[in-house]
């Protein structure tokens, strides 16, 4: 398991892809979850916004199951998965110990 971690302790900024700079989290538009092709999850503390296909195949347990788990740790399931060269972006919330990963690669 390899990533790169970026932490944005901002709660009001946007996301954008590391690798063609789209906005993914864009708080200025309403529908403000826009993944792109490099997107592999968008998720909080408590389960997943955006889970891309190739991304949810490689999970340990099916995004439903993971959902109703109240227990489970998000950042530590999406941070064991086995992708080449990934980047989570780890997002501060504004609300104490709540965060958003948006996980992406090539």
């Amino acid at each position: 398991m390899s990533y790169h971690l970026i932490e944005v302790t901002d709660a009001s900024a946007n996301i954008h892809c590391p690798h063609c700079q789209q906005a993914v989290v864009n708080f200025a538009n309403e529908e403000y979850i826009q993944p792109c092709k490099h997107t592999l999850f968008i998720a909080l503390n408590i389960g997943f916004e955006y889970v891309a296909d190739r991304f949810e195949k490689l999970l340990p347990k099916s995004v439903d199951e993971l959902h109703e788990d109240l227990e489970q740790d998000i950042f530590k399931i999406v941070s064991a998965v086995n992708i080449n060269d990934m980047t989570i972006v780890k997002s501060d919330l504004g609300v104490m110990d709540m965060f958003r990963y948006t996980g992406f690669s090539k």
